[in-house]
């Protein structure tokens, strides 16, 4: 469970990447063509107005793997931005806090993530890379970045670990009640779960944030999001953003990428994976001794 992330790992994180992209780039359209039905807002001298062409631009970006590390940094920042202007002011707990508090926590450390983790291997970004210099690896600032991301993923790991717990705290005790606004859109699909079950987000959410049994944890929590959106936001539609599934197909990305590549380097899991290496070696080092 605290192996390294197999050769599958840059992969995955294209796949997490392009579907990051997927959901994001929702946000961009619906803000300037109405998209799903919202309402359009070309007002580009206020910041709402300002996100549309900032959110479809980085959303393409994200999709096709071009420019990824600065176009994730400005999308964390924006993503920062919204938090503290739109959401936070109405309440400290991100999930009551508003209608897009959560998704903006998840999606600014998601992208601040993706700045230390770059595109992947099947991106634009790659293939230009390749183009100049078959073969060569990362350097100068994006060495700098991609040596980063054991912690950027360890910050990622529990940022989710405590949203996730707190859906268990109100699946199972009513704590952190939904905003008055929500009551206006589709209901959040881990509600729609049976109480017993916010159990598993509970535990889970500690285990994830210790970074401990993090495959497994993450597998679990990632079988459980998956049911809630198949159940409930599913049926209603084939757009996250107006099914109350935007949270929990990030959730569901996310965590699929923790099952492959593991905790990071702040976690119980790498701690005991460096022990394990020091007893083998010195395992290894009395057996040469005595041969």
């Amino acid at each position: 469970m605290a192996k390294p992330p197999s050769k599958s790992t840059p992969y995955v994180l294209s796949l997490v990447r392009f579907l990051l992209g997927c959901l994001f780039v929702q946000h961009g359209l619906e803000k300037l063509w109405g998209f799903a039905g919202s309402r359009m807002d070309r007002d580009f001298s206020h910041l709402h107005g300002l996100a549309g062409p900032i959110e479809f631009a980085g959303g393409v970006f994200l999709i096709l793997g071009l420019f990824i590390r600065p176009t994730a940094f400005i999308l964390c920042g924006e993503m920062a931005v919204a938090y503290f202007v739109s959401w936070a002011p109405h309440g400290f707990w991100p999930i009551s806090n508003g209608v897009g508090g959560e998704l903006s926590v998840i999606d600014c450390f998601a992208f601040l993530w993706l700045v230390t983790a770059g595109a992947g291997p099947l991106s634009i970004d790659a293939f230009i890379k390749s183009r100049k210099v078959p073969g060569a690896s990362d350097t100068g600032l994006a060495a700098i970045l991609a040596s980063w991301e054991g912690y950027a993923r360890s910050i990622l790991r529990m940022i989710l670990a405590f949203l996730i717990s707190l859906h268990g705290y109100r699946m199972m005790f009513g704590m952190f009640p939904l905003p008055p606004i929500r009551f206006k859109r589709a209901p959040m699909a881990l509600d729609a779960l049976p109480g017993m079950l916010g159990l598993v987000c509970i535990v889970g959410g500690l285990l994830l944030f210790l970074g401990l049994w993090t495959r497994i944890t993450a597998l679990v929590l990632w079988l459980q999001v998956a049911a809630a959106y198949l159940v409930s936001a599913a049926p209603r539609g084939l757009v996250p953003m107006r099914t109350g599934g935007e949270e929990v197909a990030l959730y569901f990305i996310l965590f699929a990428y923790f099952i492959v590549a593991g905790a990071g380097l702040w976690s119980l899991d790498y701690l005991l994976q460096k022990r394990q290496q020091s007893v083998t070696r010195l395992s290894a080092t009395g057996s040469a001794a005595r041969a």
